[in-house]
């Protein structure tokens, strides 16, 4: 049997789930011919999938010692650098493929969520408008950029980029998340509730909803503690244990005012 007949079964095998047997294709067209970059990275992708990420490694790698412009081995490599937590080692693989492919959206992506990981987010919104540019139909490239916006404070831009993250992926509940917060800074409390309301029909048990509302129900009791109506405190302190039900702010003063 000869290479292109193995790869070509490995291939079908690989879109049927039959991981194992992909594999075996793969492994014995690597062995015939151990130049292939082809199934090395089919190879890289497979052990991914199982988990074995120092297979999956190792395939990439003898990929980029084949050859060096191989921009599919060295993200690859950059994504698993990352799954190490060897931050350096995967920024300098991204910043390789821009050299090689100024034009690559996933290597932009990247480079703008390190930089954003490590709170520059100068230079994050600077990368992830370039993967925007590159790939516009990425909701997550949308998302990224949105939280960088939103962590200098510039809420117009914000608000598009979440807007954008949306109009793809409707139940992007992150997006959602973050909609709520620009608005409950600004001091719409309802609109923001509104948006937090929206991620728990999507998904009852988000956290960030949960807390969220926890929070914008526990500020407009204390609130209203302020302006001397208990009754008005006592019901959005039972609002929020409708979502939180442990929360122990809310748990505390109902027994302290509730009476």
């Amino acid at each position: 049997m000869d290479v292109d007949d193995l790869i070509f079964q490995g291939a079908d095998y690989h879109y049927k789930g039959e991981l194992d047997k992909a594999i075996a294709k793969f492994q014995a067209a690597v062995r015939i011919e151990p130049q292939n970059e082809y199934a090395h990275n089919q190879l890289g992708i497979l052990y991914a999938k199982k988990e074995r990420f120092d297979a999956a490694f190792r395939e990439f790698q003898k990929v980029a010692q084949i050859d060096g412009h191989n921009t599919y081995a060295l993200l690859w490599l950059g994504i698993l650098y990352l799954k190490q937590g060897n931050l350096n080692q995967g920024f300098e693989k991204f910043q390789r493929i821009i050299e090689i492919d100024p034009s690559n959206a996933d290597a932009y992506y990247f480079l703008g969520a390190i930089y954003n990981f490590r709170h520059n987010t100068t230079k994050a919104i600077k990368y992830l408008k370039k993967a925007r540019d590159a790939d516009s139909d990425e909701s997550d490239t949308h998302y990224r950029l949105a939280q960088a916006f939103h962590n200098l404070d510039m809420t117009t831009n914000a608000l598009l980029e979440y807007q954008r993250t949306l109009a793809l992926k409707p139940s992007h509940t992150k997006a959602i998340n973050g909609i709520g917060w620009l608005y409950y800074n600004r001091g719409e409390r309802d609109a923001a509730i509104a948006e937090w309301k929206k991620t728990l029909k999507m998904n009852p048990r988000d956290r960030d909803a949960i807390f969220n509302l926890a929070k914008a129900y526990n500020d407009l009791a204390w609130e209203a503690m302020k302006r001397n109506k208990p009754k008005e405190a006592i019901s959005y302190w039972k609002k929020t244990l409708g979502v939180d039900p442990k929360n122990k702010a809310a748990v505390h003063y109902l027994k302290k005012y509730g009476a």
